[in-house]
């Protein structure tokens, strides 16, 4: 009876989905019932329609009884940001996406009344479709961050092991359990990773990952430093091997300076050798008594293409960082350190 009144055959499920991959947000099974006028006992069927489409994964659960097709996003949810595009523009993922296929592409639209927003960061965003695959976001609130790892003070007392973290603005207690602290003893000062997040307030289990040794030593002292202010140590493989492919620069269209006896300034335990000096007696009678002096410093200009692997990271890090007991580059060590 219900087909005669509605003068409309029952649905696909072709149909289905794209009505609701049309819509500009989640629909729930009220909202699909009233598109394609299903009364009575026709409902029965779209409830089994429904639960077909998620067991295919052609569809996924939201909020409060919704439904999205797959690979679509809900209009409101957390995201992190993964870069800047050549236009400038942030760049941002799901930061929770369990499809086999790539998350859509979300846009984030900048708004510094919620805090400035960069890569790394998670934020809570709503978000609007402007295209298949395509979403824009405005962000509601810049969310803390849970770093990826963590240095701390390894302790034990009668609730069990804890972690006391170095930097002062981590507030959070962490719980660090013997089977987890890697041989560790109490008072030894240890890098940790997350073993488990809480929802809102992030890492609440930590394992050891490194054990950094007393805290008054000065490796232990030079890691805190790199972790805390988030120093990169690691080179992506294709900037490692940019530095690894590197040979000698060509002579054509270059000054030769090599005929000059020139000295080396940088000491023998340094960790990279790119600066050189060489004087002597200026024979300008202009210039009596004076000295002509020369400044060498090597220049990776000809090895660090703008765009390449190698530009990213120098880009990235801006500067090498030096320690008592070591240096983190800003290029790899075949660079830094070689040629």
């Amino acid at each position: 009876m219900a087909r005669k009144r509605s003068e409309r055959p029952f649905p696909s499920r072709e149909e289905v989905l794209a009505f609701i991959r049309e819509s500009k947000g989640p629909v729930g099974k009220r909202e699909i019932a009233r598109a394609f006028r299903i009364q009575g006992t026709e409902r029965l069927a779209l409830k089994e329609l429904l639960k077909d489409l998620r067991r295919s994964g052609d569809l996924q659960a939201g909020a409060k009884r919704r439904y999205l097709a797959a690979g679509e996003l809900p209009p409101v949810m957390v995201l992190e940001i993964t870069g800047i595009d050549s236009d400038g523009e942030l760049l941002a993922k799901p930061a929770v996406w369990h499809e086999d296929a790539a998350p859509p592409k979300v846009y984030v639209s900048p708004d510094r009344r919620r805090g400035a927003a960069g890569p790394g960061d998670r934020v809570l965003a709503r978000l609007r479709r402007v295209a298949a695959g395509v979403y824009e976001a405005t962000t509601m609130r810049v969310l803390a961050g849970v770093p990826k790892r963590i240095i701390g003070v390894y302790q034990r007392d009668a609730r069990g092991g804890r972690l006391r973290p170095t930097d002062r603005r981590a507030r959070a207690e962490l719980t660090l359990s013997p089977e987890d602290a890697a041989g560790a003893r109490p008072g030894e000062l240890v890098l940790v990773e997350p073993k488990s997040l809480h929802p809102r307030l992030g890492a609440r289990e930590v394992r050891v990952v490194e054990r950094l040794g007393r805290i008054d030593e000065t490796r232990a002292l030079s890691l805190i430093s790199i972790h805390e202010h988030d120093l990169p140590t690691v080179f992506s493989q294709d900037a490692r091997s940019e530095a690894a492919a590197a040979g000698p620069a060509p002579a054509a269209g270059r000054e030769d300076l090599r005929g000059l006896p020139l000295v080396t300034i940088d000491g023998e335990d340094a960790r990279d050798f790119d600066d050189a000096v060489w004087a002597e007696p200026d024979g300008d009678p202009k210039n009596s008594g004076g000295w002509h002096l020369l400044v060498a410093i090597a220049d990776v200009a000809h090895y660090v293409r703008p765009g390449s692997a190698l530009d990213k990271a120098a880009y990235e890090r801006g500067n090498s960082a030096y320690f008592p007991d070591r240096v983190v580059p800003m290029l790899p060590e075949a660079l830094s350190n070689g040629w």
